[in-house]
């Protein structure tokens, strides 16, 4: 298979340079065609040729062979016309004579003008085609979108585009209207004056860093992205620290009246910030059977979830788990210790980490 590899890179590598020569050579023929004055003599194959090889070019820097072989197809045979058409031709060096007297009047002879554009064969560079004499009798290529490029070589003739691209627009991926080719976020909508990122928002709040007096705890845009002053609640950047235990009807997940207060504060602070996921932590202590605990602790954390999206939070935010006694944050042998492991906490956590 390196073998196989390293063939393919030679034979681009050969396939590159043999085009880069072909272009060098195009590049010859176009200047000695300058030099023989194909801009009067030849201007259509001039044009042409010029054009090509610069698409070429191009092609050939972003290493894209196949359309660069496209291009020196065209460009090389109107390079050649546009030398040959000239060498003929040339440039007229005009002596100053001695006014003569005039020669005697010749009868007019009708000049053949093969595509009836009104410009004689003798003068026409396309007398075959039909074109204005501003043009030398060669047809003006249209451009229907009004690009600059023609529609010969405009890739994209109905949408306007720059020269650069082939006269096609630049893609926006993420429709944030910057340009992919300017975008430093392509895949992600942001403002043109960040270059089409969107701004930090750390504590995901909704209001962003440059904005927000607060921005490693969430709160609201009236307060200016901090959290807004609450009696039983406190806003850390990792969690919702509460100041009092949720209580429940012993081994019931049945919420009791004096923790609604402090819900609905928990509540607030999570509709405050809709960016935000909180996880919902049930814990006990360990007496008892670990299944039976780790059963309790799911049901007390899924009712404080039902509770919070009754108060308005989007269930969205919310994940709900419980833990049983794995996780204590005392020491079980003792009575307050048990008291301080039977608990429920809320972790502000990212969206991919919920367990």
């Amino acid at each position: 298979m390196r073998r196989l590899v390293c063939v393919l890179c030679a034979l681009g590598c050969a396939t590159g340079s043999a085009l880069r020569q072909r272009a060098a050579g195009v590049e010859t023929d176009i200047k000695a065609a300058r030099e023989t004055n194909a801009e009067t003599c030849a201007a259509r194959d001039l044009a042409v040729a010029e054009a090509n090889l610069r698409f070429a070019q191009i092609e050939l820097n972003q290493g894209d062979a196949f359309r660069a072989e496209e291009h020196l197809r065209l460009a090389e045979p109107a390079a050649k016309n546009a030398l040959a058409k000239s060498t003929d031709c040339g440039k007229v060096t005009v002596l100053i004579r001695e006014k003569e007297a005039p020669p005697a009047a010749q009868p007019k002879v009708a000049l053949k003008d093969t595509d009836g554009d009104g410009v004689p064969d003798i003068d026409d560079l396309c007398p075959e085609v039909a074109g204005p004499a501003s043009n030398h009798g060669c047809p003006v290529f249209a451009d229907k979108d009004g690009d600059g490029v023609p529609d010969d070589i405009d890739r994209c003739p109905d949408v306007p585009g720059p020269k650069e691209n082939f006269g096609c627009p630049y893609a926006d991926k993420d429709g944030d209207g910057v340009p992919d080719n300017k975008d430093m976020c392509p895949d992600v909508p942001g403002p043109a004056e960040n270059a089409g990122c969107p701004w930090a928002d750390r504590d995901k709040d909704g209001v962003p860093d440059k904005e927000d007096e607060c921005p490693d705890e969430p709160g609201p845009p009236e307060n200016k992205g901090c959290p807004r002053k609450m009696t039983l609640v406190v806003v850390k950047r990792d969690r919702i620290e509460i100041k009092q235990q949720i209580h429940f009807r012993p081994a019931k997940s049945v919420i009791l009246k004096d923790s609604y207060e402090l819900l609905k504060q928990v509540a607030q602070v999570i509709k405050d910030a809709p960016k935000i996921t909180v996880r919902i932590e049930g814990h006990t202590d360990n007496v008892g059977r670990l299944k039976t605990n780790v059963r309790v602790s799911q049901a007390r954390a899924d009712a404080v979830r039902d509770f919070l999206v009754k108060r308005g939070v989007n269930p969205k935010q919310l994940v709900a788990v419980g833990y049983g006694p794995t996780r204590p944050i005392a020491s079980n042998a003792t009575k307050a210790g048990k008291a301080l492991n039977r608990r429920v906490e809320f972790r502000i956590v990212d969206s991919t980490e919920q367990k």
